[in-house]
């Protein structure tokens, strides 16, 4: 298969292009750098890279919004996701993966935290962001719904915080717990985010349209999951149907629809690198 893979050059882009090339497939990299940069605000220039592709893994944008302005973040993420969809449609490319983020629920980049209701966080939790950044996000996952009923087979990614297993150890597992308390103290390994990608492009569903959470299936820390909860998410109810599964590290993120769909489970941990 030919893949169009934009953000290349970045973090999961890159990983993204290592695995298709390593499972035998032609990669287009579509990135503002790099022997032959593509600008993805240009929607010409998306256009010319498109030609010949069979389908698009759309990793490009900004993806923190820390010290940007809300309005070029939000052009920036929406223009570019626009223009993918749009440009890989009019070609006739029916297979479009997209990179959502678990910071579509609110909690990650709130001015002020709201919060998490309950858990485990599944892709029918209320989205109750009041931050730009989540919004570029919720607008995303719509633009490929509105592709999908075009004919175009979607699947938007929720990723939680994509990191190496060093930087789960630096940044979760040896930072104070209550730093990570947004995020609930989930991850995603950066090679497992990559490898969703992929399996993405030959969803199991009969739908057009399809969302879901990728999240490790254990947390970035060595306490007990129901201890982290009770010390630094006192407020946060516990759903009758999980309290059996609360055991151990288990993560406060339910994939399981990822495997229904795309046949995807976390199946490395920090713990053993």
């Amino acid at each position: 298969m030919r893949v169009w893979v934009s953000g290349a050059r970045g973090k999961l882009g890159a990983e993204v292009c290592r695995q298709l090339i390593a499972a035998g497939h032609d990669v287009v990299d579509a990135d503002r750098t790099g022997p032959a940069p593509v600008d993805l605000m240009d929607r010409g220039a998306v256009a010319r890279s498109l030609l010949g592709v069979e389908a698009i893994v759309h990793c490009a944008g900004i993806a923190s919004p820390e010290d940007i302005e809300p309005v070029r973040l939000f052009e920036t993420n929406a223009i570019t996701t626009f223009n993918a969809l749009e440009e890989a449609w009019k070609l006739g490319i029916r297979t479009a993966v997209l990179a959502s983020s678990g910071s579509i629920y609110g909690t990650a980049w709130s001015p002020e935290e709201i919060g998490t209701p309950s858990v485990p966080i599944d892709e029918d939790t209320e989205l109750r962001y009041v931050d730009p950044y989540a919004l570029t996000k919720d607008v995303l996952e719509r633009m490929g719904q509105l592709y999908a009923r075009r004919g175009v087979q979607v699947t938007a990614l929720r990723f939680h915080w994509i990191l190496t297993p060093d930087e789960v150890r630096r940044f979760v597992a040896e930072a104070p717990p209550e730093q990570n308390r947004r995020n609930l103290w989930g991850y995603v390994d950066l090679a497992e985010a990559a490898r969703a990608c992929i399996l993405a492009l030959a969803p199991r569903t009969r739908d057009r349209y399809a969302t879901l959470v990728i999240a490790a299936e254990d947390t970035g820390r060595h306490e007990p999951t129901a201890d982290l909860l009770a010390r630094h998410s006192p407020d946060t109810e516990i759903r009758p149907e999980f309290r059996p599964a609360l055991q151990g590290t288990v993560s406060l993120f339910d994939s399981r629809r990822a495997a229904e769909v795309i046949g995807w489970t976390h199946q490395s941990t920090w713990r053993h690198e």
